[in-house]
């Protein structure tokens, strides 16, 4: 009895000191815990490397999207860019919304979150509400001069976030994103990833659209039945026409236009420019050249620089325009300073050595 309770006494000994030395590395643990690496959330000293990732989209609003602005528009590739690369010189401002009937395009964007919802999920009342609050927030924010797409995102993701959506099966950022993407869709921009509105768009107004990047600049009337010559005699008779100044400056205007990319779109028996084409951001925006000094000046810069990529200078084209109006008139224009002989000088230089006149 003795060595036997000698043995479970020793026993007991072994297995007290494993469970001190087990509570000390414990212990250890939390009052030595080794450097971080990835940095501590704000206002704790808990390491973000043993936080749990939550999924990209989680049900009942609990969790937001990892990176809530995924893409931006590009209006030289007309496609969605990540946003994790760097920003190209058009969207520096951002993806600017134009102007447009808010409550129309509220009363739409409502209908199809509830639509999208239901058909994505099952029919529930609540996805009726889920729209008409992120339809609000549209709103407000567009009232309050945000109209900025991401902008108007985070407006609408974050009316939600305050919001109780334990009936809805997706999170806030989720119904923010379709709202982005309903609105991108209306305002005629190519959007992936997403399924197509159950209806049409209403559109936005004219007011502002020579500033929209879709264009929508209405045509002259002299200027919509004209189309560019088709062949040199008939090219070289319009450069003339345009420096005598017997061509409308309409006709210039659309001349030049469709050489930096712009084309013209037929709806309702109305014309208008559209600017999906275009290249270079300078020219966004610009409906008429003669007339215009500043959008001449644009111009002139783009003229300039063609010709430094060819190792050519602008007199180069001298004789040309000396052909096409007369020497002697050239020289009266130019020591009159006459403004308008000026703007169609760029225009024709431009038409011919860079438009294929």
């Amino acid at each position: 009895k003795g060595a036997l309770r000698t043995t479970a006494m020793r026993v007991s000994t072994a297995v007290v000191a494993l469970l001190g030395l087990a509570g000390l590395q414990r212990v250890g643990c939390f009052t030595s815990p080794p450097p971080c690496t990835a940095g501590c959330l704000p206002g704790s000293n808990i390491c973000a490397t043993n936080m749990p990732l939550r999924p990209a989209s989680a049900a009942h609003g609990l969790g937001p999207r990892i990176n809530p602005l995924r893409t931006s528009y590009d209006p030289r590739t007309k496609s969605r860019l990540r946003a994790e690369a760097a920003p190209s010189r058009s969207d520096q401002n951002g993806v600017q919304l134009p102007v447009g009937n808010d409550k129309e395009v509220a009363a739409w964007l409502s209908a199809e979150v509830r639509q999208w919802l239901d058909d994505e999920w099952i029919p529930r009342d609540f996805h009726g509400e889920i729209g008409d609050i992120a339809a609000g927030a549209y709103v407000s924010a567009r009232e309050r001069g945000i109209n900025e797409a991401g902008d108007i995102l985070l407006e609408v993701a974050n009316t939600l976030m305050g919001v109780n959506m334990y009936e809805a099966d997706v999170g806030a950022f989720d119904v923010a994103n379709k709202v982005t993407d309903l609105l991108l869709i209306n305002d005629g921009r190519d959007v992936c990833c997403t399924t197509e509105p159950y209806s049409a768009g209403p559109g936005t107004s004219t007011e502002d659209s020579e500033a929209a990047v879709g264009g929508g600049v209405m045509l002259p009337e002299e200027a919509v039945s004209w189309s560019k010559p088709d062949s040199a005699f008939d090219r070289y008779t319009f450069l003339q026409q345009a420096m005598d100044g017997s061509q409308t400056a309409a006709v210039i205007d659309r001349a030049v236009l469709e050489s930096l990319g712009y084309t013209v779109l037929k709806e309702g028996g109305k014309s208008m420019y559209d600017a999906s084409g275009v290249t270079d951001e300078r020219v966004l925006g610009i409906s008429s050249f003669l007339g215009n000094p500043e959008s001449c000046a644009i111009l002139q810069e783009k003229l300039e620089e063609d010709l430094e990529e060819q190792n050519k200078d602008e007199e180069d084209l001298m004789p040309l325009i000396e052909a096409l109006a007369g020497e002697a008139v050239v020289e009266m224009a130019k020591e009159e300073g006459d403004a308008d002989f000026a703007m169609r000088e760029v225009c024709v230089k431009w038409l011919h050595f860079s438009g294929g006149y």
